[in-house]
Protein backbone atom coordinates (compact mmCIF):
# COMPACT_ATOMS: atom_id res chain seq x y z
CA UNK A 1 0.00 0.00 0.00
CA UNK A 2 0.99 3.58 -0.96
CA UNK A 3 0.23 4.76 2.68
CA UNK A 4 2.43 2.49 4.54
CA UNK A 5 5.44 2.51 1.62
CA UNK A 6 5.85 6.48 2.17
CA UNK A 7 5.98 5.94 6.35
CA UNK A 8 8.75 3.29 5.67
CA UNK A 9 10.38 5.66 3.08
CA UNK A 10 10.13 8.49 5.52
CA UNK A 11 11.00 6.61 8.83
CA UNK A 12 7.56 7.18 10.35
CA UNK A 13 5.35 4.73 12.40
CA UNK A 14 2.03 5.01 12.24
CA UNK A 15 1.42 6.33 15.19
CA UNK A 16 3.42 9.19 15.39
CA UNK A 17 0.81 10.69 12.29
CA UNK A 18 -1.76 13.12 14.45
CA UNK A 19 -2.74 14.88 10.98
CA UNK A 20 -3.80 14.10 7.46
CA UNK A 21 -4.95 16.33 5.56
CA UNK A 22 -7.67 14.22 2.92
CA UNK A 23 -8.04 14.64 -0.79
CA UNK A 24 -11.56 14.53 0.23
CA UNK A 25 -13.69 13.83 -2.88
CA UNK A 26 -16.72 15.02 -1.52
CA UNK A 27 -18.69 11.66 -3.12
CA UNK A 28 -19.89 8.42 -1.29
CA UNK A 29 -17.99 6.55 -3.28
CA UNK A 30 -14.44 7.94 -2.74
CA UNK A 31 -14.61 9.55 0.90
CA UNK A 32 -15.50 6.21 2.53
CA UNK A 33 -12.62 4.35 0.37
CA UNK A 34 -10.25 7.15 1.32
CA UNK A 35 -10.81 7.19 5.01
CA UNK A 36 -10.91 3.29 5.67
CA UNK A 37 -7.68 3.19 3.79
CA UNK A 38 -6.35 6.13 5.98
CA UNK A 39 -7.93 3.85 9.31
CA UNK A 40 -6.31 0.55 7.96
CA UNK A 41 -2.53 1.97 8.06
CA UNK A 42 -2.47 4.82 10.53
CA UNK A 43 -5.02 3.14 13.49
CA UNK A 44 -3.11 0.01 14.22
CA UNK A 45 -1.48 -0.26 17.19
CA UNK A 46 -2.59 3.44 18.06
CA UNK A 47 -3.48 4.23 21.74
CA UNK A 48 -7.29 6.44 22.58
CA UNK A 49 -4.56 8.75 23.67
CA UNK A 50 -3.10 9.10 19.77
CA UNK A 51 -5.90 10.49 18.32
CA UNK A 52 -5.11 11.24 14.29
CA UNK A 53 -7.52 14.01 12.96
CA UNK A 54 -8.40 13.85 9.39
CA UNK A 55 -9.20 17.00 7.21
CA UNK A 56 -9.71 18.22 3.95
CA UNK A 57 -9.72 21.73 2.50
CA UNK A 58 -11.94 21.11 -0.39
CA UNK A 59 -14.75 20.68 2.11
CA UNK A 60 -14.74 24.27 3.04
CA UNK A 61 -13.41 25.71 0.18
CA UNK A 62 -14.43 23.87 -3.10
CA UNK A 63 -11.92 22.09 -5.65
CA UNK A 64 -8.90 24.43 -6.70
CA UNK A 65 -7.55 22.71 -9.55
CA UNK A 66 -3.92 23.52 -9.39
CA UNK A 67 -4.36 25.57 -6.07
CA UNK A 68 -5.48 22.66 -3.94
CA UNK A 69 -2.15 21.80 -2.93
CA UNK A 70 -1.58 25.20 -1.91
CA UNK A 71 -4.81 25.56 -0.23
CA UNK A 72 -3.94 22.36 1.56
CA UNK A 73 -0.49 23.19 2.77
CA UNK A 74 -1.73 26.43 4.08
CA UNK A 75 -4.52 25.09 6.54
CA UNK A 76 -1.87 22.53 7.52
CA UNK A 77 0.66 25.39 8.41
CA UNK A 78 -2.65 27.84 10.07
CA UNK A 79 -3.67 24.18 11.55
CA UNK A 80 0.04 23.85 13.58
Amino acid sequence: MVIRQALENAGVTPSQISYVEAHGTGTSLGDPIEVESLKAVLMSDRSPEQPCVLGSVKSNIGHLEAAAGIASLIKVVLSL
